[in-house]
C-alpha cells in the first residue's frame, strides 16, 4: 500500500515472484467511472470508494492460495474494510512527495501527476505492519520485506539432515546471519530432531519442517538446498523424494562423503531437469561445521556463483583472511578432491600413531605428549598433532582414557576409494593404501593376540633421537602431501577437470582435518606442474633427511615395532630417485611367461621385442 506512484505494482510483481503467489493489481478492480474521473484529474471520494473495496474485500476472499495485492489503501477504514473476514500483511511503501511526484512525470498512467497531492492529503500512515523506504534499490526492498514477513520463501538456503554435521552447519549459518530453514524426517527415533533444534537456536531467521514440501516452500528462489545425509542409496532416495518439488535454476548441494561417480551420475540427471547440482567436500568435523569448515565445491560453476556468498560466510578464513572454500572443477571434482584429503588424513593419523608406537616403551603418555608440544608451534604444527596431544594427556580418574581404548580402528570407507583411485589411476599414492591397510589389520584383533602369544618375542625399548624423529616426520608427510596431490592431478588430467592444486591447498589451510603449518609453506612450492619433488628447497630437505628416516625405521625394527607408513614414505623416495630400477627383470619374466614384450635400452621406446627366455629351448 501507499500513495500512487510509491511503486506497489513494481515490488508487488516482484515480491510476488519471489514468494510464487499470484499477483494483484487494485487498479483493474476500479469501475470505469472511477477510471474516468482520475482520468480528468477528479479525485475520489469514499463514496467513489467503498464500493471499489467492497469488490476487492469479496475478491480476497476467494483467493485459494493467497496473493500479492498492490492496493493504496490511504485511509484506516478502507484498510479495515479490506481485512474484514481476510488475513492481511500490510506493506506501507513510503516516500516523500517530491520524490514520488518525479516518478509519477515519468510514467504512463490514468492518474495524472496533479492528483498526488490529494493522495497525500488522504493518507493515513498505518501505526503496523512492514514500513518500508522507496528510495532503496527494487532488490534492497524485497530483500527487506522478506526478512520481515511471517511469509514462506524467506529463508536464504536450507539444509537436510539434522544429523551432528547438518546441525552444526546450519548454527553456523544462522550465527552469520543467513536465514537458514531446516528439515529432518519425523520418524519414532526422530520426531524430536526439529523442535530440539528449534529450541536451542531460538533464532527468527530459522524455520524448521519435518514436511518436505512445506521446507522447499519456505526458501527464497531459486532454492538453494544443502543435503547433509548419509552417502550413497540415502542420496538418490532424497534427490527423488526432492525433484518434483523443485524448479528448473534450482540450486541442490550435497555435502556429504559421496563417491564422485555418484556425483556425476546424480549430476547428468539433474541437469535434464534443468536443476543445477554441485557436490561439496566439507571437512572440518563437528566443530569445523560449527566454527566454519573447509568446503571443496565441484560441479556446475554458475550455480557456484549464485551460492558463493553463504559459502564464504559460513566457511574457515586462513591466515590471511581468504574463506577457505572455492570452486575446484566441474562434475564430482569437489567429491572427488575431499575423497584423496581423506586419503591424506588416513596417512598423517598412522603417521602420528607410529611416532605414539616408537615412543611408548620408553615413555609415558604426558612424556609423550610432551615431546609433540615441543613441535606445536613450529613447521611440524597442525589439528591432528594438536588433537594427539590432548588424546595423549586426557585422563579418566588416575589413568590415561587412551590405554583403555579398544587398538581397533575403523573408517567410513573414502580411505579405500582413495587407494582405489591410485590403483585405477597407475598412481605410486602407498602411503594411503598402506594406512588404509593398516587399520583392516587392526580389526584382526584375536588373530593378533593369538599369534603373539605363539611367536613369545619380547620387545624392548629404544633410545630415540626426538630431533630425528620429528625430521622423519616431516619427511613422511611430506610424501605423503605428494602422493594425494600426484593422484587429484592425475584424475584431473583424466576428467579435464583442470583443478589447480594451489587452490585445493589453500582451501585446506585451515577449518579442515589437514590444516598444518605444511599446508602454508608447501603452497608457494608448488609450481606449474604441480610436482612438489621437483622444487630444489623439498628435494634436498628429503635428501638431507633421508638418514634420519632410515635411522628410526632401523630402530623400529630394532624394537619389534610396525612403522608402515614411514617405511612406506622411505621405499618411495628410495624408488622416485633410483635412475635403474629392478623392473627390468618383472618386464623380463612377463615375457618369458606370457610373451608381452619387453623394450630395450639400446633401442628407441617406440619398438617392441620378445624373447625366448627357455635355456634350453
Amino acid at each position: 500500500m501507499g500513495v500512487s506512484g510509491s511503486g506497489k505494482t513494481t515490488v508487488g510483481k516482484r515480491l510476488a515472484e519471489k514468494l510464487e503467489l499470484p499477483f494483484y493489481d487494485a487498479d483493474t478492480f476500479h469501475p470505469q467511472a472511477n477510471i474516468e474521473k482520475m482520468s480528468k484529474g477528479i479525485p475520489l471520494n469514499d463514496t467513489d470508494r467503498i464500493p471499489w473495496l467492497r469488490t476487492l474485500q469479496l475478491a480476497i476472499s476467494d483467493w485459494e492460495k493467497g496473493g500479492v495485492l498492490a492496493c493504496s489503501a490511504l485511509k484506516e477504514s478502507y484498510r479495515e474494510l479490506l481485512s474484514k473476514n481476510n488475513q492481511i500483511e500490510w506493506i506501507y511503501l513510503q516516500g516523500d512527495f517530491e520524490t514520488i511526484q518525479h516518478r509519477m512525470s515519468t510514467r504512463d498512467h490514468f492518474m495524472p501527476p496533479e492528483m498526488l497531492q490529494s493522495q497525500f492529503s488522504d493518507l493515513e500512515p498505518p501505526s503496523y505492519g512492514i514500513h518500508i523506504s522507496i528510495t532503496q534499490s527494487l532488490d534492497s526492498i524485497i530483500e527487506q520485506i522478506t526478512r520481515q514477513l511471517s511469509l514462506p520463501g524467506t529463508s536464504q538456503w536450507g539444509i537436510i539432515g539434522m544429523g551432528v554435521m547438518g546441525r552444526s552447519l546450519a548454527k553456523n549459518a544462522l550465527s552469520k546471519g543467513i536465514a537458514t530453514s531446516v528439515y529432518n524426517r519425523s520418524t519414532e527415533e526422530e520426531k524430536e530432531v526439529i523442535p530440539n533444534f528449534l529450541k536451542e537456536t531460538e533464532d527468527l531467521a530459522v524455520q524448521g519442517f519435518t514436511h518436505l514440501k512445506n521446507f522447499v516452500s519456505s526458501l527464497e528462489t531459486p532454492r538453494k538446498i544443502v543435503i547433509m545425509i548419509p552417502a550413497g542409496a540415502p542420496v538418490d532416495e532424497m534427490i527423488d523424494e526432492l525433484t518434483p518439488l523443485l524448479r528448473p535454476d534450482d540450486i541442490l548441494m550435497d555435502g556429504g562423503n559421496s563417491h564422485f561417480l555418484d556425483t556425476q551420475r546424480r549430476e547428468m540427471i539433474l541437469q535434464q531437469r534443468g536443476i543445477h547440482y554441485l557436490g561439496i567436500g566439507i571437512s572440518g568435523g563437528e566443530q569445523g561445521a560449527l566454527k566454519g569448515p573447509s568446503m571443496m565445491v565441484g560441479g556446475s560453476k554458475q550455480s557456484y556463483v549464485q551460492v558463493k556468498h553463504i559459502l564464504e560466510l559460513v566457511a574457515a578464513k586462513n591466515y590471511q583472511g581468504i574463506p577457505c572454500t572455492a570452486y575446484l572443477g566441474p562434475n564430482g571434482a569437489g567429491h572427488f578432491i575431499k575423497t584423496i584429503h581423506n586419503g591424506i588424513e588416513y596417512g598423517e593419523m598412522q603417521l602420528l600413531a607410529e611416532l605414539y608406537a616408537i615412543l611408548r616403551p620408553s615413555l609415558n603418555n604426558d612424556e609423550i605428549a610432551q615431546v609433540l608440544l615441543e613441535w606445536k608451534n613450529g613447521e611440524a604444527s597442525g589439528f591432528l598433532l594438536e588433537t594427539t596431544i590432548e588424546i595423549l594427556q586426557k585422563k579418566e580418574g588416575d589413568d590415561f582414557l587412551l590405554e583403555k581404548v579398544l587398538d581397533k580402528a575403523a573408517g567410513k570407507g573414502t580411505g579405500t576409494w582413495s587407494a582405489i583411485s591410485a590403483l585405477e589411476l597407475g598412481v605410486p599414492a602407498g602411503m594411503m593404501s598402506t594406512a588404509v591397510l593398516e587399520r583392516f589389520i587392526s580389526s584382526l584383533k584375536e588373530q593378533r593376540e593369538r599369534l603373539s602369544k605363539q611367536l613369545k618375542v619380547e620387545s624392548y625399548a629404544v633410545t630415540v633421537d626426538t630431533e630425528k624423529l620429528k625430521s622423519a616426520y616431516q619427511f613422511a608427510r611430506i610424501v605423503n602431501h605428494h602422493q594425494g596431490l600426484q593422484l587429484i592431478a592425475t584424475r584431473s588430467l583424466e576428467q579435464n577437470w583442470k583443478v589447480d592444486l594451489a587452490e585445493v591447498l589453500k582451501v585446506w589451510t585451515n577449518g579442515c582435518i589437514l590444516r598444518s603449518e605444511l599446508l602454508t609453506l608447501l603452497i608457494p612450492k608448488l609450481g606449474s606442474n604441480g610436482n612438489l619433488l621437483d622444487h630444489p628447497e623439498i628435494y634436498n630437505f628429503l635428501r638431507q633427511t633421508e638418514s634420519d628416516l632410515s635411522e628410526i625405521v632401523l630402530l623400529g625394527m630394532e624394537q619389534r615395532t610396525p612403522l608402515p607408513c614411514l617405511s612406506s614414505s622411505l621405499q618411495y623416495w628410495y624408488s622416485i630417485t633410483e635412475a635403474s630400477s629392478s623392473a627390468n627383470l618383472i618386464q623380463a619374466q612377463r615375457d618369458a611367461f606370457g610373451a608381452h614384450s619387453y623394450k630395450r635400452t639400446d633401442r628407441p621406446e617406440n619398438e617392441s621385442f620378445t624373447s625366448n627366455w627357455d635355456l634350453n629351448g
